[in-house]
């Protein structure tokens, strides 16, 4: 689309028929510049070297997904609390105790072998393993909301280097094309046949665009290395992004499945369900835990030269502790939790509404927001011909040449935004639109509550 609009532009016939001296100078001008290759592909983005394919979105999210290290981080991370979990469920190891008394006394020794055991009378361990399991199911339902929010993130990194590759590439051709203008137009100054200022003006238009070309240059790099970063690529890579183009928009669904799908499914709602389920259990357990851990004890005794048995219970008293700090925290919790949950809801409800109204006014701008590349290389086709024949200015033909460039630029971003506005409804949703999105998501389909 952008090579095209580059091989419309006729430079010579953008000016008025020229005198033989100055017809012979062009001629010779135009040739040693199309000797000269390496000068013109120098402004261009590098091709990917051989055998390498461009990166598409898809593979860019699948890539991050296999080897890139926010996979491996939220991995990591939900390991810390599925270990955090357990460790505040596990039961307490039973005690051996050997002890020999009587040393150093005529009195013969007398030795005990003694097994503690503890025993949850109570039933705090009880409550306490129920809320392991709760909390088992907030960490995985975390850790999903973590991975989904990380898809995201390399969505959003390859959509800025995709854009980023394309405005390099206009800002090469605009450069390319407004230096042969000025090329013309010097030689037109010698001639006298334009104004000092026409001559300065377009060597000023080439020069702006040169210093556009180096900042586009630049912006691509930075994009291209953090996208590296998030797909898991080796230090100095830069890969490739094929060619951005608006993604397909299928039909939004209606307000009431939406806001069913996204309750339902939405990691973070479930797991903030799961929180509250844990808060209880373990309140339920630190009012259990009045009485402390009893002990079953058993052993043997040899005293006085006959071996013995030996038997107890011992129970520690809550005559100072009667556990009512961890009782109050565990209260506190409780509330936390309800909190969040509740705040969760109406957050994804409010999210769903809105990404649903923007997804519908960009599915209702999407006719006209594709021509834009169209429309700017029809608007300097026609300033090039009425600058020909005279009847616009060389500032008006610069100006519609700066709008075509800002055209297909603004296409570009709207292509991207698009796609962005389609990945936040799904995210939003927690289901995809269609099998066709980069996202690990199901796709969505009406639920038995919505139907």
């Amino acid at each position: 689309m952008i090579r095209a609009y580059v091989e419309q532009m006729d430079v010579p016939r953008l000016f008025p028929p020229l005198g033989p001296g100055t017809a012979a100078i062009l001629l010779v001008t135009l040739l040693v510049t199309s000797s000269a290759p390496g000068r013109l592909a120098a402004q261009a983005p590098a091709p990917p070297p051989a055998g390498q394919r461009p990166l598409d979105l898809q593979a860019a999210v699948a890539a991050a997904r296999a080897t890139g290290p926010l996979r491996r981080l939220i991995e990591a991370r939900r390991q810390v609390g599925l270990g955090q979990v357990r460790e505040s469920t596990q039961w307490a190891n039973p005690t051996l105790e050997w002890r020999r008394e009587n040393l150093g006394s005529p009195l013969q020794p007398d030795i005990f072998a003694t097994l503690y055991l503890p025993f949850d009378v109570s039933g705090r361990r009880l409550a306490l393993r129920q809320a392991a399991s709760a909390g088992r199911e907030r960490v995985s339902a975390d850790a999903a909301n973590d991975v989904r929010e990380g898809e995201l993130q390399v969505a959003r990194a390859w959509l800025r280097a995709a854009v980023a590759e394309g405005a390099l590439a206009v800002a090469a051709q605009q450069f390319e094309a407004l230096r042969d203008i000025a090329r013309i137009d010097a030689e037109r100054l010698r001639e006298g046949l334009v104004s000092e200022a026409v001559g300065l003006r377009t060597s000023l238009e080439a020069d702006r665009a040169r210093l556009a070309l180096v900042s586009a240059r630049n912006e691509a790099a930075v994009a291209r290395a953090e996208l590296a970063r998030l797909v898991g690529l080796p230090e100095g890579s830069a890969p490739a992004t094929a060619e951005l183009t608006a993604p397909a928009l299928p039909a939004a669904p209606d307000t009431a499945l939406a806001l069913v799908t996204a309750v339902e499914r939405r990691p973070d709602v479930l797991a903030r369900d799961a929180a509250v389920r844990e808060a209880q259990r373990r309140l339920a357990a630190e009012q259990r835990g009045t009485f402390g851990e009893v002990q079953l004890q058993g052993g043997t005794k040899e005293t006085g030269g006959f071996m013995t048995g030996q038997i107890g219970l011992a129970m520690p008293m809550p005559v100072f502790n009667r556990n009512d700090g961890a009782r109050q925290r565990a209260t506190g919790q409780l509330n936390e939790a309800r909190v969040l949950r509740d705040d969760v809801r109406r957050a994804v409800r409010q999210g769903v509404l809105n990404a649903l109204a923007h997804y519908r006014e960009v599915q209702s701008a999407a006719r006209d927001a594709a021509t834009f590349a169209a429309r700017g290389r029809e608007v300097a086709r026609i300033a090039r011909l009425s600058y020909r024949e005279g009847h616009v200015t060389l500032t008006e033909l610069l100006d519609a040449e700066r709008a075509a460039a800002e055209a297909m630029l603004q296409q570009l971003r709207w292509a991207a935004d698009a796609w962005l506005t389609r990945l936040e409804l799904e995210r939003t949703l927690g289901a995809r639109l269609d099998a066709d999105s980069p996202l690990d998501l199901p796709v969505l389909a009406p639920t038995p509550s919505g139907e």
